[in-house]
C-alpha cells in the first residue's frame, strides 16, 4: 500500500501561531510551514492571578501527616524545590493537593499541573499560559525563564513521570515560584538546585486505624482492633491498600468483625488476589467494562466525554455517545469500592487492585479498537480537548502500535497531530509524529510517511534545531565576507544551506555536521554561497529581530576575534512539502519592519513606542575546540547598548555547557528611554563543555536579554566544540579531565 489515509482533519486546528522567533502556520492537509519573524514577539501580559487548572475539590482530611506538611513548609519557605516521592497509593498526591490547597487558604498564588505521561516541555508551556496572557504565543526556553522570574507562586505537580533531566528543565522555568512535585521514584537534583527530596512511607497504627474506621463508617470493636492492627502490620500502613479492604469489607455486608467470625478476619486479611476474585464477581457487568477501560490507560485519568465515547465502541457516532455520558451508577459503583476515583473531572483506575479486578471481568480492551474509538472523538473534539487528553493519547498511539494495529495508529496519528500542533503541546507533538511515522512506514503509505517527516522537520525548523549549526559552521570561512553579496546573494545562500542542512539531516548537532561530512557537493555549494553572499549573517541573525538603526558603530567585540557587527534578519520561504499529496504552498516572505527616524539630538535612532526597546539579532560567537571538563571565556562588548536594555535579565539558553554574567553595564532607569545607554555593556561568556561530553560534539545555545517590558531586545547566538583526539593527540587542552565525585547531600528526613 503506498497510499494515504485520505484523513480529512477539519476544526479548530488549523491557523498560525509564534515560536520563539519564528511564524508556524499550521495546515492539517497541506503541511506546517515557518517563517523568520520580522517583528518584535508578541506582548505576553501577566495575568494578576495564575489562571489554570483547579485543585480537586473533594479534599478529605489528612491522617498522620503532620510531620511531612511541615518539612514541606519548611523547605520551601527556604527556597528548595521539593519533591515526594515514595510507591503508588502511598498518598503522594493526596498531600500535594492537602498542601496546595492549604497555601491558597493563606492567600498565595497556586499552580496546580497534573503531570501524568505529560512531557516537561508542554507542562512549561501550560504553566507559561496558566500565568500570562499570550495565545498562540511559545517562547523561547530563556525568554520564558525570564518572564517567570517575577512570577511568585506554589507550583504543584502531580505525577511527574519525566527523568532528572525534565524535573531539571521544569525547575529551572519557574525561578521565582516554589517548586513542589510528586514522583514515583526519586530524582537526583542537578548540582546547584539545593533540591530536597522527601520519601512518604505508610501510616503509623493509631492514624491508620483512624482511617480504617472512617472508611468502614464506624467504630472498631473488640477483637477487630487486633485484625485491624494485624492488617496495619502486614501491609506497612498502605493506605489505599487499607482503604480497599475496609471498602471491600463494607460492600459485602458483613455486620461486627467478631459475629462475622472467621469470614470476617479473612475480609481484612491481605490476600490481593483472593480479594480481586470476590470483587469481580460482585461487580455489574457495567462496572466491569467501565474498570477494563480505566485500567487500558492507567494511571492516566479520562474525560467524562472521551469514556462516553470509548464505552460506547466504534459503532456508534461519536456526537451521540457524548450525549449518553458516562454510566453513572457502574462509576458509583467503583468508587465505592476505590478501584476508581474522579479527583479532577476525570476518571481514573487506582492501584494494583484495580488492574487485577479487571484482568477477572473480561478480556483486556484491544488497543487498536480504542485508538478507532479515539478517531471518532477527535472528529468533534477541540484542540483544547485534544490537547487535554495528549497524554492519553499518545498512551493508545503506542499500545496499538505494539499490537499491529498500524491502520488505527495512523488515522489517529493524522487527526491529532494538528490540534497538539496548534495548541503549543510540542513535546506530544513530537511523540505523535514518531508514532504516525512508524505506522505509516510499516503500512507503506507514503504519502502519510511524507506528512509526517515535513511536520517534523518543521518543528525541528521552528525550535532552531535544524539549521542551527549551518551558523557556527559558517563563523570562521564566512565572517570576513558576510557584506560582500547583496540581498539576492545572501538569499540564495540561505535557501541553499537550508537544503543541505535542513533536508540533509533532521537532526542537530553531530547528526547536522555528519550531513555536509556525508554530501562533499553540499559542502562545496554551501560555502561558495556563505563567503559570496554572506548567510553565515543570515543564520546568526536568525532571531528575525530588525537591528539598531546605527550601522557605523560596532554591535559588540568578541575578544579575540574579530569585531561582529549588526546584520539584518534573513529572508525565509516556507519548507517545501514535497510528497505531500496535496500541492506545495509557499508561506508569505518574511520582511523587515521600516525604522522611522526623529530629527534632532536623536536622529539615526529609531523612534518605538512605550513599551518595547528595539531588538537586536548579534552575529554569532564560535569557540574553538575545548577538552571536556575544561573551559573557555571570552568578553563581549555591546556598543548599543541602550537605556531600556534590561542587563539583569542576560541569561543562556543551555547551562550545562555554557554560563555568561555581565561584567560592565551602565545603569539605566527602569522602564528607560529608547535611546543609547551612557557607554557599552560588557559581558562574560563562558563555553565549559561537560566532563563526559564526547570528543567532537558541537553544543549550541543563545545568549538573551530583556528589554524593560520583557520583551528580546539582543540575542547572541553561540557554537563551542569539543575537542577531538587525533594521532597526535587533543585538538583542545592536555591536562587530564575527569568527573569528581558527586558532593549531593543526603536529604533531611522531615522534622529534622
Amino acid at each position: 500500500m503506498a497510499g494515504g489515509s485520505g484523513v480529512h482533519v477539519h476544526g479548530d486546528v488549523e491557523g498560525q501561531v509564534v515560536v520563539g522567533d519564528r511564524n508556524v502556520v499550521i495546515n492539517a492537509e497541506r503541511g506546517s510551514s515557518v517563517t523568520v519573524r520580522s517583528e518584535p514577539p508578541p506582548f505576553a501580559r501577566r495575568r494578576a492571578r495564575p489562571a489554570g487548572r483547579a485543585l480537586p475539590y473533594r479534599m478529605p482530611e489528612l491522617l498522620g501527616r503532620e510531620g511531612e506538611l511541615a518539612a514541606l513548609r519548611r523547605w520551601l519557605s527556604q527556597g528548595h524545590p521539593v519533591q515526594i516521592y515514595g510507591p503508588p497509593g502511598i498518598g503522594k498526591s493526596l498531600l500535594l493537593r492537602r498542601f496546595a490547597a492549604d497555601a491558597a487558604a493563606r492567600g498565595q498564588d497556586v499552580v496546580y499541573l497534573p503531570a501524568a505521561g505529560v512531557p516537561a516541555c508542554d507542562l512549561v508551556q501550560e504553566l507559561f499560559q496558566a500565568c500570562y496572557e499570550a495565545p498562540d504565543y511559545k517562547p523561547a526556553p530563556a525568554v520564558t525563564q525570564q518572564l517567570m522570574a517575577s512570577v511568585h507562586a506554589l507550583v504543584a505537580v502531580d505525577d511527574f513521570q519525566g527523568s532528572a533531566e525534565e524535573l531539571t528543565e521544569l525547575v529551572a522555568a519557574t525561578p521565582g515560584c516554589d517548586v513542589l512535585v510528586v514522583t514515583a521514584e526519586r530524582q537526583e537534583w542537578q548540582e546547584g538546585q539545593e533540591g530536597r527530596a522527601l520519601r512518604l512511607d505508610g501510616l503509623l497504627e493509631e492514624p491508620a486505624l483512624a482511617l480504617l474506621t472512617e472508611e468502614l463508617g464506624r467504630p472498631l470493636r473488640g477483637d477487630e482492633r487486633a485484625a485491624a492492627a494485624h492488617l496495619i502490620a502486614t501491609v506497612r500502613g498502605h493506605p489505599l491498600t487499607l482503604l480497599q479492604a475496609a471498602a471491600a469489607l463494607r460492600a459485602a455486608g458483613a455486620g461486627p468483625m467478631e459475629s462475622a467470625g472467621s469470614a470476617g478476619s479473612a475480609g481484612l486479611a491481605v490476600d490481593e488476589r483472593a480479594l480481586a476474585v470476590g470483587l469481580a464477581g460482585g461487580l455489574s457487568d457495567g462496572a466491569g467494562k467501565l474498570l477494563r477501560i480505566l485500567c487500558a490507560v492507567e494511571p492516566l485519568p479520562l474525560s467524562p466525554a472521551l469514556l462516553a465515547v470509548i464505552a460506547a465502541g466504534p459503532a456508534h457516532p461519536a456526537g451521540a455517545t457524548s450525549a449518553a455520558g458516562v454510566d453513572r451508577a457502574a462509576a458509583a459503583e467503583l468508587e465505592a469500592l476505590r478501584l476508581a476515583s474522579s479527583e479532577g473531572g476525570g476518571f481514573r483506575a487506582t492501584g494494583r487492585l484495580a488492574q487485577l479486578v479487571a484482568e477477572r471481568t473480561g478480556p483486556a480492551q484491544d488497543p487498536a479498537v480504542l485508538a478507532v474509538a479515539l478517531v471518532g472523538w477527535a472528529r468533534g473534539a477541540t484542540r483544547h480537548e485534544l490537547a487535554a487528553q495528549s497524554a492519553v493519547v499518545r498512551r493508545v498511539l503506542e499500545a496499538a502500535a505494539l499490537a499491529g494495529g498500524h491502520g488505527a495508529v495512523r488515522d489517529l496519528a493524522r487527526f491529532t497531530a494538528p490540534a497538539l500542533a496548534r495548541s503549543l503541546r510540542w513535546g506530544s507533538w513530537r511523540q505523535v509524529l514518531g508514532l504516525g511515522s512508524g505506522a505509516a512506514r510499516a503500512l507503506g503509505a507514503a504519502a502519510d510517511l511524507a506528512y509526517f517527516t515535513h511536520e517534523e522537520e518543521a518543528r525541528r525548523r521552528a525550535l532552531g534545531l535544524a539549521v542551527g549549526v549551518a551558523a557556527g559552521l559558517s563563523f570562521g570561512a564566512g565572517a570576513a565576507a558576510g557584506h560582500l553579496g547583496g540581498p539576492a546573494s545572501g538569499h540564495a545562500a540561505s535557501q541553499a544551506v537550508s537544503h543541505a542542512v535542513g533536508h540533509g539531516s533532521a537532526a542537530a548537532g553531530k547528526s547536522a555536521l555528519s550531513s555536509f561530512a556525508a554530501n562533499p557537493v553540499a559542502i562545496g555549494t554551501a560555502a561558495a554561497l556563505l563567503v559570496a553572499g554572506g548567510v553565515f549573517v543570515a543564520f546568526a541573525s536568525a532571531g528575525g529581530e530588525s537591528p539598531r538603526a546605527d550601522p557605523t558603530v560596532p554591535i559588540t567585540s568578541f575578544d579575540p576575534t574579530p569585531t561582529l557587527t549588526p546584520t539584518s534578519a534573513p529572508t525565509s520561504s516556507a519548507i517545501p512539502t514535497t510528497g505531500l499529496p496535496t500541492a506545495t504552498t509557499t508561506a508569505p516572505t518574511a520582511t523587515t519592519a521600516p525604522v522611522t527616524t526623529t530629527a534632532g539630538p536623536t536622529t539615526g535612532q529609531p523612534t518605538y513606542g512605550s513599551g518595547q526597546c528595539p531588538p537586536v539579532a548579534l552575529a554569532v560567537g564560535s569557540f574553538g575546540p575545548v577538552a571536556a571538563g575544561e573551559q573557555d571565556s571570552k568578553s563581549v562588548t555591546w556598543d548599543s547598548y541602550w537605556e531600556c536594555d534590561d542587563a539583569k535579565t542576560l541569561a543562556v539558553s543551555d547551562p550545562s555547557a555554557w554560563r555568561v554574567h555581565a561584567t560592565s553595564c551602565p545603569a539605566t532607569q527602569k522602564p528607560g528611554p529608547p535611546r543609547s545607554a551612557s557607554g557599552p555593556c560588557v559581558f562574560e561568556v563562558v563555553f565549559s563543555p561537560p566532563a563526559s561530553a564526547e570528543p567532537g560534539t558541537t553544543y549550541s545555545a543563545k545568549v538573551t536579554m530583556l528589554d524593560d517590558w520583557g520583551h528580546v531586545a539582543m540575542t547572541l547566538p553561540l557554537s563551542g566544540t569539543t575537542a577531538t583526539v587525533g594521532p597526535t593527540g587533543p585538538t583542545g587542552p592536555t591536562s587530564p579531565t575527569g568527573e569528581g565525585p558527586s558532593t549531593q547531600q543526603p536529604e533531611p528526613a522531615p522534622g529534622v
